[in-house]
């Protein structure tokens, strides 16, 4: 009998123990649903002020005001403050979207400073019944969590590096170069002090020879417009590519601006280079045999190749003939050089002409003159074959300017981005890789991820340059502001 009592009692203490948890249990259950919400709803505000700052110094070309200025009402804040809202709305069940606020400023090296912060409020299941609780006396029913985040917009110097030769005129690139670059350098050109005003940027054009059409300069806008804007194929002239030559010239002129950065400018070095066809042009001193029998054998500096095999796919090869100019008559307003007058390189036959030249690629002297028929189709380089790096040595010594390691661009921390048009580049591998090797794409077989990674990218006609142009624009406003 006592036992059975026991038994009972046992039973109705567990019950009354069990009764007294449950409001407990409930309450910590709750205390780790509405921590986990508040822990959600951190993520997602960290993300969304994160996104929101990123984006609106990528967008500091649509205007920020007078700085310092938090107005939301600016380009650059609305664009941060879409952002922001469709990464924090992406969870749903936060309850209202609150409004971020956007700063922008200059800190003392003149870079532009964006800090967003955000508040939100959430309300709470159970930690509101905490306050029933005797001494408990702070209401939960609600809780605040906020997130802040800076980006920061380096000041970069660039190089646009646009090739300006014949084969542009035959594939709609003539036309459709200047509203690209237009529009290509409007998204880095603010209505501000702290954009055009702070960026570096020149404009090189390159055919047969290279031009500085204009050399680096803040602001940047207005001049590069007017200079793109020119009919560089006025009066039918020829230009071959020479892509060494336009790199080279980039290449300086991104050097002597960086020079002048002082110390905590952070500036980011880039040097975009457009073209539409293979390298096909080249300079070296070359010799040429004896005029005539007991003659001696002359030399002279000179430009020389011709055809490409690009040109070749756009009908554009009409001689077998090797050309070769001197590169002391080079216009700077047309990019085309004369040939010889007299001299070495001035003869219209072929056995006086240059035989050989230094082919960089191989390190050997190789023939340009091959079954008394110029080689001008590779400069002594193989035919492209599938899987071949380079087909030209003149690809070769355009590629020794990106990535050189002592001299090249990318040993300097220049990032390169390489664009290719038209069909003489798009679809063939050998150009393709040319491009890739040139920016340090990682598609490249020589890729190195120790140096600066750029992007090659390609644009099958003229009608997508605009687009390839503006997407090299988001990749270089996305290195530039972090």
């Amino acid at each position: 009998m006592h036992q059975g009592e026991n038994r009972k009692n046992q039973r109705g203490q567990i019950f009354l123990l069990f009764a007294l948890l449950i409001p407990i249990l409930i309450v910590f259950l709750g205390v780790v649903i509405d921590l986990g919400l508040a822990y959600v709803t951190k993520t997602t505000l960290s993300k969304a002020v994160d996104a929101a700052a990123l984006n609106a110094m990528k967008n500091i070309n649509l205007g920020t005001g007078s700085l310092p200025n938090c107005n939301l009402a600016s380009g650059a804040a609305t664009a941060g403050q879409e952002t922001f809202n469709i990464n924090y709305q992406s969870v749903p069940g936060l309850g209202t979207t609150p409004t971020p606020s956007i700063c922008f400023s200059l800190d003392s090296n003149n870079n532009t400073i964006v800090n967003v912060s955000a508040t939100a409020t959430i309300n709470t299941y159970f930690l509101g019944a905490l306050s029933i609780i005797p001494g408990v006396t702070t209401n939960f029913a609600t809780l605040s969590v906020s997130a802040s985040a800076t980006a920061q917009r380096n000041p970069m110097i660039m190089a646009l590096v646009l090739d300006v030769s014949y084969s542009m005129e035959k594939n709609g690139g003539s036309t459709a170069l200047a509203p690209a670059v237009e529009a290509f350098i409007a998204d880095f050109n603010g209505s501000t002090t702290n954009s055009d005003a702070v960026d570096y940027v020149s404009m090189v054009t390159f055919g047969t020879s290279a031009v500085v059409n204009v050399p680096m300069q803040s602001p940047f806008q207005s001049a590069i417009d007017t200079a793109v804007a020119e009919n560089f194929w006025s009066g039918g002239v020829i230009n071959y590519t020479n892509s060494q030559a336009g790199l080279s010239a980039g290449q300086t002129q991104i050097a002597n601006q960086y020079a002048k950065v002082t110390a905590g400018e952070n500036a980011i070095k880039v040097l975009v280079f457009f073209t539409d066809g293979w390298p096909n042009i080249q300079e070296d001193t070359l010799t040429c045999p004896a005029a005539t029998k007991g003659g001696t054998p002359t030399t002279a500096q000179l430009l020389y190749c011709g055809c490409d095999p690009g040109d070749e796919s756009l009908n554009l090869c009409t001689s077998s003939q090797a050309v070769f100019f001197n590169p002391a008559t080079c216009s700077t307003a047309t990019n085309n050089c004369t040939k010889p007058a007299s001299g070495c390189g001035s003869s219209s036959q072929t056995a006086q002409l240059p035989q050989n030249f230094p082919d960089q690629q191989t390190g050997l002297s190789e023939p340009l003159v091959v079954s008394s028929n110029f080689n001008i189709e590779y400069c002594g380089g193989p035919t492209p074959a599938s899987g071949e790096a380079l087909a030209s040595d003149a690809m070769y010594r355009a590629v020794q300017v990106s990535n050189n390691p002592t001299t090249g661009l990318l040993s300097q921390g220049v990032y390169v981005y390489a664009i290719g048009m038209g069909s003489a580049i798009s679809g063939q591998p050998a150009a393709e890789e040319f491009l890739r090797e040139v920016a340090n794409d990682p598609q490249a077989s020589t890729y190195n991820p120790n140096l600066p990674q750029g992007a090659a990218v390609f644009a099958s006609s003229s009608s997508d340059l605009t687009e390839v142009f503006q997407y090299i624009a988001s990749k270089i406003l996305l290195r530039i502001s972090k």
